[in-house]
Formats: structure tokens, C-alpha cells, sequence
């Protein structure tokens, strides 16, 4: 029977829990791809307007729903690389899940409803990752990926990567499309951003990087939904 005083714990562990829950499988994800030389990690908690943005860190208004990291030096074809990767997220929630178990069944920290909770969201986060399945905004699960990397298929993996930022050299923005091989020279910043949006959405999947003022911010544009 649900009381008047399990509102609260619901809140919590909505609003605490499955976050930190969420950004243990990030960090599951990018210590792998740290390990393996990636470059230019960034983790992003939540959806909707941007609260928080540091070089590898970024939190978002609804940041209880969501989480996804992403990085570069990685290649789309290294088989093995993305594997390990793509796996990170759910080995980092089965084992703090087994770590928090061994604590709790050794007398070290009591047991409790959050801790449960902690449990039960690890567990949901691992199943559903998982699941080899898209999502409704056209991503797709890590289990889907890891599906296909081991039937050799690395479609899932191909994003078209654009980059604007302002050269400080020839006072202009400049767009980039893959690692810099194509650039376009502008020189507003809402202008040059607003071609760069419409770039990047007529090339989904594609990834936009913005630069600017010694920080930075993705704007990710998935395949359509399936």
C-alpha cells in the first residue's frame, strides 16, 4: 500500500537516483573510450535547454531524462574499440550494482528503499540498454549497436561530423564538415549558425559541434524515426 510519505521517495528517486544512475553508464562508456584514445569526450545529462557546460560535462534542463556522451578519435570501422565501448555503460551499472550488493550483504551500509531503488534502476538501465531496438527521436539502443558491430555491420556508427567555431586569424566563423576537409567562411555568428543547423539536419545522422568563447555544445540530429 502506497502512503502520503512515499510521494517524497518517489521524487527522489526520479529526480536523484535515476540520474546517477544515468551518469554512471555515461562514465561507463567514456572511461573505456578514454582508455582506448579518444579525444574531445563530452557527457551530456538531461534534454531541452542547456543549464551547465564545461569542456567534458554538460547538464540540461529535464536532466533526469536522458544521458548520452559523445567523443572523437574513435574510429567508425575499429571494430573491437567500439565494442568494448558501446558495452562500457552496462558493465559500469552491473558492477557498481554488484559492488552496492556486496556492501549492503557485508554490513557495511544499511539497506534501504534507496538503495533498492538504486538497484532496480541500474537493472531497468542494463535491460533496456540491452535490447537491441531504436528509439522513438531515431537513436539507437547499445545493444542494437553492439548487435550489428558483431555481425561486422558498421552503418549504425556513420555520423556526418560538422564543426563551427571563429578563427581568431581571419575574424570569421568558419563551418567545417568532416575533420575540416570542407570549410565555409561567414561572418555572423547567428547567420553562420543558422546554415549550420540546416546542414546538419539535411545529413542525418550528423553531429554539430559549436565553439565559442572557450566552450563548446553539441547539437545531435539522428536518423528520422523509424
Amino acid at each position: 500500500m502506497i502512503e502520503f510519505w512515499d510521494i517524497p521517495k518517489l521524487f527522489i528517486a526520479f529526480f536523484v537516483i535515476l540520474p546517477l544512475v544515468s551518469l554512471i553508464h555515461e562514465l561507463g562508456h567514456v572511461i573505456i573510450a578514454k582508455i582506448l584514445g579518444a579525444t574531445n569526450v563530452k557527457i551530456i545529462i538531461g534534454s531541452g535547454r542547456i543549464l551547465l557546460n564545461t569542456r567534458i560535462f554538460e547538464i540540461r534542463k529535464y536532466y533526469f531524462y536522458y544521458g548520452y556522451c559523445y567523443f572523437e578519435n574513435i574510429d567508425d570501422d575499429s571494430r573491437w574499440k567500439n565494442l568494448f565501448i558501446y558495452s562500457g555503460g552496462i558493465l559500469a551499472n552491473i558492477l557498481v550494482a554488484i559492488l552496492l550488493i556486496y556492501v549492503m550483504s557485508g554490513d557495511f551500509l544499511d539497506t534501504t528503499i534507496f538503495t533498492y531503488q538504486f538497484l532496480y534502476f541500474s537493472m531497468y538501465y542494463v535491460f533496456f540498454a540491452l535490447l537491441p531496438m531504436s528509439y522513438p527521436d531515431g537513436n539507437y539502443s547499445d545493444g542494437k549497436i553492439i548487435y550489428h558491430l558483431l555481425k561486422r555491420n558498421h552503418q549504425l556508427l556513420q555520423q556526418k561530423r560538422f564543426q563551427l567555431w571563429f578563427d581568431t586569424d581571419d575574424k570569421c566563423w568558419k563551418l567545417s564538415v568532416e575533420n575540416r576537409d570542407q570549410i565555409e567562411e561567414l561572418d555572423d555568428f547567428d547567420k553562420a549558425y543558422e546554415i549550420a543547423l540546416e546542414q546538419a539536419r539535411t545529413s542525418r545522422p550528423s553531429k554539430l559541434e559549436v565553439i565559442k568563447e572557450n566552450t563548446s555544445h553539441f547539437e545531435i540530429f539522428p536518423r528520422s524515426p523509424i
